[in-house]
């Protein structure tokens, strides 16, 4: 399904952090949330989702069954709520949001948001299919995200921390980072991976205070790039892995991150042919993905390659410009939007000298999308070379005009998730 009909959709992402109206739900539904598999539980700014498809590739390639709760979702809903495997039927989800909403209703009301909602309802979900482990990414922050009920998990992680949210999380990187470490647990192990040091800070000293055993990458494992491939150290372990089937150097540290909370956790046993294995099965939908097909490929001329990018804030501009500086001789079309609470001109800024032209739209259906002709201006204030388009038709419609362009063609399509669901879905490649 699009969306669900419960809780109301407008405004669904419109932010209200707070843990008391989930917890009042849950109790009027049992505590569903006390009765899920084994978890571990997942915060950061960057790299959550990838980290998440990293490990899940990793236990599952160790035959175990693995439920993931992720947001937000690129195509349908059911993709954030994954119950040993496969999406949720969309029967099985109508059940538990009906016993949600029914519960939330009873007098007096319990007005949860919509992120809320599904929270509640994805606990639900996970504690009526039996699996052996469930991961569990929050939607934003940690401290205060609903995500972030439970009395004991299998592990924290903490991925990459940078601006985001700033309007909700704080201003400076310790005080987001408070945030994101609100998810560590007393007594339960924390892996964190690549941080500024006010950040790195933060989060040892909340493990401290917890009696958390905190472990980091340079301190407790490292990653040696290889002539190919490179090599994981830590945990008295030392595995020569090849690259990982993300693209981007920024992978291999996720895939280590990964890789560092399957060797610490103590219940299941992974080895070393299992992580091997798993760096190359791994998928993550709008993550340097290159398309190979669908609508719009079909469009393209031979000399073309396209790629799809939901990277939003200044760290995913980073890991774009690192991408686009290794495509020798080649033309770059950008076709990008972006959503209003993001940084549009430090963005572009960042990635403007990697990039021959750029194509600016709306994002379909998105009320709050930056106006193709608001992205227009804020590009030509930065010298880059920009057109305003209507839609991903015009859009490659026009670059396919180059097809006689001597050199090579590289099409990106970023600036938000959401306009990467909204390509997936049009271009019909999901």
């Amino acid at each position: 399904m699009k969306f669900p009909f419960w809780p109301n959709q407008k405004g669904y992402r419109d932010i209200e952090l707070g843990l008391s109206r989930v917890y009042d739900l849950l109790v009027r539904l049992g505590n569903p949330h006390l009765k899920i598999p084994p978890t571990i539980h997942i915060a950061g700014t960057n790299g959550k989702g990838s980290t998440l498809a990293f490990l899940r590739t990793i236990f599952t390639e160790a035959n175990l069954s693995i439920h993931t709760y992720t947001s937000p979702h690129l195509v349908n809903f059911n993709e954030r709520i994954i119950l040993t495997g496969k999406e949720i039927s969309d029967e099985f989800l109508n059940e538990c949001l009906h016993e949600c909403k029914k519960a939330a209703e009873k007098f007096p009301e319990i007005a949860v948001t919509y992120f809320e909602g599904i929270t509640v309802a994805a606990f639900l979900a996970f504690s009526r299919v039996p699996a052996d482990l469930l991961l569990l990414e929050t939607g934003m922050g940690g401290r205060l995200d609903a995500t972030n009920v439970l009395p004991k998990i299998l592990a924290s992680i903490i991925t990459p921390i940078s601006f985001d949210h700033t309007d909700f999380l704080g201003k400076t990187l310790a005080k987001i980072a408070f945030e994101k470490g609100g998810i560590i647990k007393k007594n339960c192990p924390v892996l964190v991976g690549k941080q500024k040091p006010s950040a790195l800070k933060i989060l040892e000293n909340q493990a401290i205070a917890l009696n958390s055993e905190l472990k980091s990458v340079g301190k407790d494992w490292e990653i040696i790039k290889q002539k190919q491939g490179f090599l994981f150290e830590g945990f008295s372990r030392k595995i020569l892995l090849p690259q990982p089937s993300l693209l981007g150097s920024h992978q291999i540290e996720n895939a280590a991150l990964a890789i560092a909370a399957a060797l610490n956790q103590k219940r299941f046993a992974i080895s070393d042919s299992v992580i091997k294995s798993a760096l190359t099965k791994t998928f993550w939908p709008a993550r340097l993905q290159k398309i190979k097909s669908g609508k719009f490929f079909k469009m393209l001329p031979k000399n073309c390659e396209l790629y799809l990018d939901g990277s939003h804030n200044l760290q995913g501009a980073a890991t774009i410009v690192e991408f686009l500086k290794n495509q020798h001789n080649k033309k770059i079309f950008v076709i990008f939007s972006m959503l209003q609470d993001k940084n549009c001109a430090d963005f572009l800024k960042k990635i403007s000298k990697k990039i021959d032209e750029l194509l600016a739209m709306e994002i379909p259906d998105e009320t709050k999308s930056y106006k193709a002709k608001e992205i227009t201006e804020i590009a030509q204030n930065l010298g880059i070379k920009v057109e305003n388009v209507s839609g991903f038709e015009e859009a490659f419609a026009k670059i396919s005009k180059n097809k006689k362009d001597a050199k090579d063609l590289l099409i990106l399509v970023c600036g938000s998730l959401y306009l990467a669901g909204s390509f997936l879905e049009i271009n019909n490649s999901f």
